[in-house]
């Protein structure tokens, strides 16, 4: 079974996809799109990976993106990745290489959907759509956010969205990072002075590392603040 070169997979209703996946007939490229588009449905996965016609390179995308938990569920083993290109050791280089051989909206469901490793990647894609579909990613963890606010490697708009994020901003890890981030736009760092610990500000003032005029303004509120106690 195949399916029409002009579908919107992501319109095919579930239970097509499921009979899609347990056809014998599926050919392996139907099966390697519905692997990248789904990879997060772990059921689906599964018949993919089952599947006689599914391919060696769809199966080590699936071994390199997904989550350890839905590697196990889909029955192929950590151990046991079936990649042809046997002179590449490193297997952080064998998802650069996958990564690159996808088309853009790949990347974008991969961002979406795929695991801590894949969004690593994709931040640094240069492409506008990609990287801010990591920051959309539902995956994403405290940790991930914790280390983007932080990063010096960040677009700029990738840091306006988190700073737009309620959720990430209530947690003094984000603000306190973006605001030591001298890639966070001068106006964003600004408007999270008033959240920083007295300790924090100081150090602020110091860091050479920030805008002069946010270290300036930094000391001007260390001082107020000195002013009265």
């Amino acid at each position: 079974m195949t399916l029409p070169t002009d579908v919107d997979i992501e319109q095919i209703p579930e239970e097509t996809l499921y009979a899609v996946a347990e056809d014998p007939k599926t050919d392996g490229a139907t099966l390697d799109l519905i692997a990248k588009y789904f990879l997060t449905t772990d059921a689906l996965i599964q018949k993919v990976v089952a599947h006689p016609h599914v391919e060696k390179t769809t199966l080590n995308y699936i071994r390199l993106f997904v989550s350890p938990a839905s590697l196990a569920f889909s029955g192929l083993s950590p151990n046991s990745m079936p990649l042809p290109e046997s002179d590449v050791e490193d297997i952080s280089q064998k998802r650069v290489m996958a990564i690159g051989s996808l088309k853009v909206p790949e990347k974008i469901q991969l961002a979406l959907k795929g695991n801590k490793e894949a969004r690593t990647l994709l931040l640094k894609d240069p492409n506008r759509q990609v990287f801010m579909a990591v920051v959309a990613s539902p995956r994403l963890t405290d940790e991930e956010v914790d280390n983007m606010a932080q990063s010096k490697n960040m677009p700029d708009e990738v840091l306006r969205a988190m700073a737009r994020n309620p959720a990430w901003v209530r947690r003094y890890s984000v603000t306190s990072g973006l605001v030591n981030n001298p890639k966070t736009p001068l106006a964003v760092s600004l408007g999270f002075l008033k959240n920083l610990r007295a300790k924090d500000l100081e150090r602020l003032s110091k860091n050479k590392g920030v805008p002069a005029a946010l270290r300036t303004t930094a000391f001007k509120m260390v001082l107020r603040k000195g002013a009265h106690t």
